[in-house]
């Protein structure tokens, strides 16, 4: 709070004192309200800090080993000065140091043993640890299949069935984040299984947590730093023996670093010690990652456009278990990444939207929509001539078996072939009952102006156009439903403005016959998906455009504020874009945007 001491750079700080045990001092620091940063001092120069725990803006933890009689000192503050706020922090001392080393427990699975709620027999085994041991559990029996799980002490649970490449062998691989008892449970993967087995658990001694260092030098002049990265600042650390591990085994070290601006992004590891190996970690929890950068085993990059704000985990690992020595990081702004090339040299599509029906309800808006569409089509590149457009009473369902038969003599598998539809969508019971794409037993349909043209039907009309890719735009109730039938087929993409059994809504605040269809057209003609700014459009950029568009516009409206199709109860949170990407490569290009 204001008024507390504050360090020599201006954050406030609170301090307590502990009396060294002779075993490991464990303190973990958690805080909702700022940056939390934790330091322990000691007796001989002990000066141990953490900034991110494992990455989190909430948590810092240290784990010290003590001198018996030794005194303390926990100093508890931020990251940036003149931060504030609530905190909670949990100090643990042990009189004796983790007991480490290999222990082997043998037993039987029997009858009166205590019981899971599905009827599995199993056994208990209990150890203590600190953060930043390992653990490997090695589970063995000719009598059962088994099973392995471990709980730490807050009751996250892991699990293994076959791990160790057989029915009988479980194995588990865990660093160790928290200090305190876990639980090791030995069972069987069926009910009522029974027999002798073995129970290998081997900790390691190694613990503590990678400390945040004070800024020292390397004979380089480099500074040393395994916690956040600077940008244009090279650092240096390294890979050693008591580093955390991955699953598979190798050390590892986590840094950090923050995007408040959204834009492309180089991180660059390079060792002459080992085969690197990087992962970088989004906020939101996806992973990119790269072993050797064109070939070389000595250096690894990762690029992407960093368009999520907030905080990065980069993760320096090696390729082979075991594998350790020094290693520079480097992170830079990096140029506009270039796109890559299309899979296609002409765009091709048919273009339908029906307001004005002949038999059934008539729409508002749904034809302009697609004259909206074929324009927008238009603009990413394609030749007026190879765009069809049917609207209202010119779109029977005669006059686009025509369209498609017209559109398949004349393209190639060098086209991309776009389909967009935006009108009535149906559902009809099959005749043949079950299909196996289908297991409701329904087809579902796009209503043309006279008839309508089932979802079977139309994936047999779109195979026989030569493309290698094809992107299917649907803007109707139920549209969902075709993504099982048609996108089974390699090169199709598909976009379905709804669940396979939701109508979909009239987007009346931008007087357009569906939200999609307007979402889809401003992605491509105002080149709103486009991430990067590198006049591409990917097939990762414009799904998670329209998904975004999706959530703030329609999902988040007001109850009351959509003219639905139907008189059922759907609100607003039922609106799901359906996006099925198929065998399209997420950083596909699909419109390339042209100078």
């Amino acid at each position: 709070a204001s008024g507390d001491p504050t360090l020599d750079s201006g954050e406030y700080v609170d301090t307590y004192t502990v009396t060294g045990t002779g075993g490991p001092l464990v303190a973990d620091l958690r805080s909702d309200s700022f940056d939390p940063y934790l330091i322990v001092l000691g007796p001989d120069g002990v000066d141990v800090q953490n900034d991110d725990y494992e990455g989190s803006l909430e948590r810092s933890l240290v784990v010290v080993d003590t001198e018996e009689g030794a005194s303390y000192r926990v100093l508890v503050t931020s990251y940036a000065a003149e931060e504030t706020g609530r905190y909670r922090l949990d100090i643990r001392t042990d009189d004796a140091a983790i007991v480490a080393g290999i222990r082997t427990e043998t037993g039987t699975l029997a009858d009166g043993d205590e019981t899971l709620d599905s009827g599995e027999f199993i056994d208990r085994y209990t150890f203590e640890a600190v953060p930043g041991q390992r653990l490997q559990a090695d589970l063995t029996s000719d009598a059962f299949d088994t099973y392995l799980a471990l709980q730490t002490p807050s009751g996250e649970v892991t699990e293994d069935d076959d791990g160790g490449g057989r029915p009988g062998h479980s194995v588990l691989n865990v660093d160790l984040t928290e200090p305190g008892r876990y639980t090791v449970f030995v069972t069987s993967y069926a009910a009522a299984e029974t027999g002798d087995y073995e129970l290998s658990l081997d900790l390691t001694g190694e613990y503590g947590v990678e400390p945040t260092p004070g800024g020292g030098l390397a004979d380089d002049g480099v500074p040393e730093s395994t916690g956040r990265l600077a940008f244009e600042e090279t650092a240096r650390a390294s890979l050693s023996a008591g580093d955390r591990r991955l699953s598979s085994g190798e050390f590892m070290d986590v840094h950090t670093f923050d995007i408040s601006d959204p834009g492309p992004v180089r991180v660059e590891m390079a060792s002459s010690a080992f085969d690197t190996f990087l992962i970088i970690e989004s906020p939101n929890g996806q992973r990119l990652q790269n072993d050797d950068f064109e070939g070389s085993t000595s250096q690894s990059v990762v690029e992407f456009s960093a368009n999520q704000p907030g905080r990065y985990r980069v993760i320096a690992t090696s390729y082979r278990e075991g594998e350790v020595g020094p290693y520079t990081m480097r992170l830079t702004a990096a140029d506009a990444l270039a796109p890559e090339p299309p899979a296609y040299d002409r765009i091709a599509g048919l273009f339908v939207g029906i307001s004005d029906y002949e038999t059934i309800g008539d729409l508002r808006w749904t034809a302009e929509d697609a004259e909206i569409a074929h324009d927008a089509m238009i603009q990413a590149g394609m030749d007026p001539s190879d765009g069809i457009l049917l609207t209202d009473a010119d779109a029977t369902a005669g006059a686009v078996r025509d369209a498609i038969a017209d559109l398949a003599s004349r393209t190639d598998d060098r086209t991309l072939m776009v389909l967009f539809f935006s009108g009535h969508g149906g559902q009809y019971e099959r005749a043949e009952g079950f299909q196996r794409q289908d297991p409701d037993g329904i087809d579902e349909s796009l209503e043309m102006y006279d008839a309508p043209i089932l979802d079977d039907e139309m994936d047999a009309l779109l195979a026989t156009i030569p493309s290698a890719r094809q992107l299917v735009v649907v803007d109707a109730c139920f549209s969902g439903g075709f993504a099982k039938d048609l996108i089974s087929r390699p090169g199709r993409m598909g976009l379905f403005s709804s669940e396979e059994d939701i109508v979909s809504a009239v987007a009346v605040k931008f007087e357009a016959g569906g939200y999609l269809s307007r979402f889809f057209a401003e992605a491509v003609t105002q080149q709103a998906a486009d991430e990067d700014n590198n006049g591409a459009v990917t097939a990762l950029e414009l799904s998670h455009y329209l998904e975004q568009r999706f959530v703030a516009d329609v999902q988040q409206a007001e109850e009351g504020a959509l003219d639905m199709l139907a008189s059922r109860d759907t609100r607003p949170e039922h609106q799901k874009l359906v996006v099925d990407r198929g065998s399209v490569g997420l950083y596909e290009s699909l419109f390339l945007f042209r100078p």
